[in-house]
C-alpha cells in the first residue's frame, strides 16, 4: 500500500509488532513462540491479537525466566503457518512498527521462509518504523531498552516480555512520542523527519543480538548480568561484556567478570538479562524487584569451560 507523506498519522493503519522467541537468534535455528499485535488506526486501537506458537523445539532457559513461557505452554499450541492468515491480516497494508524493530523481523523472515514465502513478498513497500530509532535521535544511544523507555516517558507498563504487552506498550511510546510533534495529526513526512530514514523489510546480512546486549557490547560498560547457571540457580554477576562468538553452534558472551577479576565466557542462551549499573539506583527499578526471588547459591559455577581460542567471531 502506497502512502502520502502528507497524510496525518491519524489516517494510516499503523500494526505495532512484538515476538518472543526461543534464543537470540534464528541464524541458530531459534524459533517464533509468541506473536501480538496491536492494530491502530486514527489513532485507536482497533484489534489486537496474541498467540502462543509451537516452535518444535526447546525454549532457551534464560528466556523461560524472562517472559515465564515454559515448554509445557507452547506444546500443542498452533505452527507459526497455522496463526499466519490472521497475523498477515493484521499486518496487510499497514505500517509497521516495533522496537527493536530489527531483532523481531530477522525472525518474522524465518518463520515465513520456513512457510515456504517471502515476508518482502507479502507485504509490498511494506514501511517499517522503530520507536528505538526514535528514541536515539531524541535521547542519544544507550539506555533505550522498552520498558526504560517507557518509565522514562511516564508509562507504567503492566506486565513485560510478552509479545501483546510490550506491542501495547511500543503503541503507548509511540503516542507519547508524538506530543513533541503534532499529535495523531502529525504528517508521516515529519514523523520520518523525526524517525530518519525509515526501514524496509529487507535485512543487512549484520548478526541481530538482543538490544540489551547490543548496547553493552556497544558502549563497552559494566552491567549487572541475571544468568541461570547450570543447576537452574538465577546468579547476578557483575561483567563488563567485550564480544559476542561462536562455540559449537552456540553463541558465547566474552566478558570480563569482576568477581574472578578475569576473562570469562557464558552462554548467551543462558543471560535473563543485561541491567545497565545506573538503572539498579533507581527507586522503582524492575531489578530490584526481581532480585528479592534471586537465588544465589554458595560459589555458583556458572561460566562456560570454552577456551578462549577455540571461539568463532560472529560474520
Amino acid at each position: 500500500m502506497s502512502f502520502s507523506l502528507l497524510q496525518p498519522l491519524c489516517e494510516l493503519p499503523l500494526a505495532f509488532v512484538d515476538t518472543e522467541t526461543t534464543g537470540v537468534s534464528p541464524e541458530f535455528g531459534h524459533r517464533v513462540i509468541e506473536v501480538g499485535i496491536v492494530r491502530v488506526h486514527g489513532g485507536r486501537i482497533v484489534a489486537e491479537y496474541q498467540q502462543l506458537i509451537d516452535p518444535r523445539r526447546p525454549i532457551s532457559p534464560g528466556v523461560v525466566e524472562l517472559t515465564g513461557i515454559s515448554n509445557g505452554m507452547v506444546a500443542g499450541q498452533p505452527t507459526f503457518v497455522q496463526q499466519l492468515p490472521r497475523a498477515s491480516e493484521l499486518l496487510q497494508d499497514a505500517i509497521i512498527i516495533g522496537h527493536n524493530v530489527r531483532f523481531d523481523l530477522s525472525f518474522l523472515h524465518h518463520e515465513f521462509r520456513c512457510c515456504g514465502q517471502e515476508m518482502a513478498d507479502c507485504f509490498p513497500r511494506a514501511m517499517v518504523l522503530d520507536t528505538l530509532q526514535l528514541a536515539r535521535r531524541r535521547f542519544g544511544r544507550g539506555g533505550n531498552g522498552l520498558q526504560r523507555l517507557a518509565r522514562r516517558l511516564g508509562i507504567a507498563p503492566v506486565t513485560a516480555h510478552r509479545a501483546l504487552a510490550d506491542a501495547q506498550t511500543t503503541y503507548q511510546v509511540f503516542e507519547k512520542m508524538l506530543d513533541t510533534l503534532a499529535g495523531w495529526q502529525t504528517s508521516l513526512a515529519d514523523t520520518l523527519i523525526a524517525h530518519g530514514n525509515p526501514l524496509g523489510l529487507t535485512l543487512s546480512r549484520e548478526s541481530l543480538l538482543p538490544l540489551a546486549l547490543e548496547e553493552a557490547l556497544e558502549q563497552r560498560k559494566v552491567v549487572m548480568m541475571e544468568y541461570l547457571d547450570a543447576r537452574q540457580h538465577r546468579t547476578r554477576r557483575i561483567i563488563q561484556p567485550l564480544n559476542v562468538r561462536r562455540f559449537r553452534g552456540e553463541l558465547v558472551l566474552v566478558a570480563h567478570c569482576q568477581l574472578r577479576d578475569s576473562q570469562r565466557t557464558f552462554k548467551v542462551e543462558r543471560i535473563v538479562q543485561l541491567t545497565r549499573m545506573e538503572d539498579l539506583a533507581a527507586p522503582d527499578s524492575a531489578v530490584e524487584i526481581m532480585d528479592r526471588s534471586v537465588d544465589m547459591p554458595p560459589n555458583p559455577s556458572i561460566e562456560v569451560k570454552t577456551p578462549l581460542d577455540s571461539l568463532e567471531p560472529l560474520a
